[in-house]
């Protein structure tokens, strides 16, 4: 009983907290017959992580982040 507490205890303690995103960024709305750009909208992504790189690179897309 000792020897899983302990494992238990290791293996809270190593892993990483995720943390709650919300990202947004504009996208254009293309018009199919001209390829011209008619209007704009917001997409919006929802995610947990625990890994900064994802956010990072959402980010380095364009987006704008924020913990929720």
């Amino acid at each position: 009983m000792k020897k899983l507490l302990l494992i238990l205890a290791v293996a809270l303690s190593t892993s990483a907290c995720s943390t709650c995103y919300e990202c947004y960024q504009q996208v254009p709305l293309i018009d199919a017959n001209t390829g011209d750009t008619i209007d704009y909208t917001t997409d919006t992504d929802d995610f947990c992580t625990a890994d900064a790189s994802e956010v990072s690179q959402k980010e380095s897309d364009g987006a704008v982040c924020q913990v929720q």
